[in-house]
């Protein structure tokens, strides 16, 4: 989840890291802003084409409606809503996503793809890419869809 990982951006500033996400569409983005579920930089791709570039997969239906009614799927609602995060069923929710590392001169240090909506890298692994020695929370192990 993007706010997940928007714990991170006081540790990346200190450490001069900049925080990017690639939104999907604007359907929602007013929204999403509003609710400051998204700390960093904030682009959208309406045409999904960094998307394809990165291998990232579409679900089917039933794949996605598999995710969403899973244990895995119904624990991160149920977390989202502790948190006060609400959400809906609009937009596109067969794309996923996944978390990049990328340095400065463009060599990719980490790279994570989703299996399913519900998956995320562990904050850990993101600073450990960065060489960022503070360690998150592993109650707070998901990150930014992309």
């Amino acid at each position: 989840m993007s706010h997940n990982l928007s714990q991170l951006k006081p540790e990346l500033d200190t450490n001069n890291v900049r925080m990017i996400g690639v939104g999907l569409e604007e359907l929602g983005l007013e929204e999403f802003q509003q609710g400051k579920y998204w700390n960093g930089e904030l682009y959208i791709d309406t045409q999904k084409k960094c998307y394809q570039d990165l291998g990232f997969k579409r679900l089917g239906f039933f794949g996605a409606m598999g995710s969403v009614l899973a244990k895995k799927g119904r624990g991160l609602m149920a977390d989202a809503k502790s948190k006060g995060i609400g959400g809906n069923l609009k937009g596109d929710g067969m794309q996923t996503g996944g978390t990049l590392v990328v340095a400065a001169g463009g060599k990719v240090l980490f790279s994570y793809s989703q299996d399913a909506p519900g998956d995320h890298a562990a904050l850990q692994d993101i600073l450990n890419a960065l060489n960022i020695s503070a360690s998150a929370d592993p109650a707070e192990e998901a990150t930014a869809d992309m």
